[in-house]
């Protein structure tokens, strides 16, 4: 829904599918003022309601797949590219035609080259990354400037969002409360952090570039001292970290050990101005990682950070936070992801994320919101049944779990458009032999040809 004074919820409209606009503007014309970044979209008569022609990438990624069906239902065109063989995408009836494009962690040219040509031949109107080739494509926003827009903020605005440390110390310049962080570029940089009492209860250290909560490393001092056995382990993991160890090249962030019940939030920004927000508790993951099932949840203080962050941040694009909610009711933010996350799959067609998306201008002017209804649920069931129904054995939490899971609709199968789901299947066969011959966990497998680590 799109709350807003004296306004009541906005039905999406639905076209024929794959109904393509006969229009194209002309070869060269530059379409706003801003052609190569979100800014542009509400002066190229998005704000009306005009029907577009969209390309997303990322489309293995579940959230994508939501992102079409969404942008579909509202009348647009949506064209899929992927690095990958299989994805879910790919096999939507909610996308007119999928493109198979270089990886862009391994051919970042190649991959926006690949981009720019699909663009110029679909007639595209705008490109919407969703995962984190988000990164790679932001380094080259000028090859697209007068061919379309493309949803991206530049790439040094991503980085300190995408950062754990700037993240963090961009936080506290907007006078935002922030947990004790530190940047660490060496193995025992660790240590003197023990003697400040603003870390006496622990600390935990992550890389500074990393995804799916991988390679945490929690170390929880106890009555105030460290076992020699527990540092020398820590130490030999960051010493061996990512190939390398912990190094200038590759830093990492201690930061205070904080309880208390984790919230993710996903939100849409223009100039500054919040134009779409959901919130939703992390109950049941996969691992220590990505969330599994979502259930919208009305979070005002969660919000208003959200609000003030965007704002101090003039930030305009997709964005995403993970918070830890302490028993005191204080707040504080772990990370950022400048991307597309599962809080998408809380949205239906009537709330208004296309419109945030696509047409930000007349929210951020109305200071309108689009909301998904308190309640929404959605789950990737083959998880649930898996890393989540073996959390709730672990945790005595089986009731709670049946609930989730009776009460939450999938997030990637749907009835008159089941293809992703059989997808699901060969993607994840594509995904195993990719961690087999690279050596690495299926999570790392899913994002090794697509992440951002900082490269330059």
């Amino acid at each position: 829904m799109i709350s807003e004074p004296g306004a009541g919820t906005s039905a999406g409209k639905s076209n024929d599918l794959f109904a393509e606009r006969e229009a194209k503007t002309p070869a060269g014309e530059r379409k706003g003022p801003a052609a190569h970044s979100m800014a542009g979209l509400a002066a190229d008569g998005m704000a009306d309601g005009g029907v577009k022609r969209v390309l997303l990438t990322g489309g293995r990624a579940p959230a994508a797949l939501e992102l079409a069906r969404l942008l579909r239902a509202a009348g647009h065109t949506v064209f899929a590219a992927e690095s990958a063989p299989y994805h879910l995408c790919r096999a939507s009836r909610a996308v007119a035609r999928s493109f198979i494009v270089p990886a862009p962690a391994f051919d970042p040219s190649g991959f926006a080259a690949a981009l720019a040509r699909i663009a110029d031949e679909c007639r595209v109107d705008a490109i919407l990354p969703t995962c984190e080739e988000i990164f790679h494509l932001s380094r080259e926003l000028d090859r697209f400037a007068g061919l379309c827009e493309v949803l991206a903020a530049p790439l040094d605005a991503l980085e300190r969002l995408h950062h754990k440390g700037a993240f963090i110390r961009m936080a506290e310049e907007a006078g935002l409360p922030v947990p004790p962080t530190a940047v660490i570029e060496t193995p025992d940089g660790w240590l003197p952090l023990l003697q400040d009492g603003a870390y006496a209860d622990g600390l935990v250290l992550k890389p500074a570039y990393s995804r799916f909560a991988s390679r945490v490393i929690a170390v929880e001092p106890r009555e105030g001292r460290l076992s020699p056995s527990v540092r020398e382990a820590v130490l030999r993991k960051l010493a061996e970290a990512g190939g390398g160890g912990v190094s200038a090249a590759r830093p990492w962030i201690a930061q205070k050990l904080l309880r208390g019940d984790e919230w993710c939030t996903y939100g849409v920004a223009h100039d500054g101005a919040l134009v779409a927000f959901a919130a939703y508790r992390s109950r049941f993951r996969a691992g220590r990682g990505a969330s599994i099932h979502f259930a919208a949840e009305a979070q005002p203080a969660l919000a208003d950070w959200v609000a003030r962050f965007v704002r101090h941040a003039r930030f305009t694009g997709q964005i995403a936070f993970d918070f830890m909610a302490e028993p005191n009711g204080a707040i504080y933010p772990l990370e950022c992801n400048p991307r597309a996350t599962s809080g998408i799959h809380l949205f239906r067609p009537a709330d208004g994320l296309a419109e945030a998306l696509l047409a930000p201008g007349r929210l951020a002017a109305s200071g309108s919101v689009a909301t998904p209804a308190p309640g929404a649920g959605a789950m990737l069931s083959p998880a649930m049944l898996t890393y989540g129904l073996a959390q709730a054995v672990r945790e005595r939490r089986t009731r709670e779990w049946l609930r989730a899971f009776a009460g939450s609709r999938d997030a990637v199968y749907r009835r008159g458009d089941a293809g992703p789901a059989a997808e699901q299947l060969r993607l994840f066969g594509w995904l195993r032999r990719t961690a087999s011959r690279r050596g690495v966990t299926l999570q790392e497998a899913s994002t090794i040809d697509i992440e951002w680590n900082g490269e330059r």
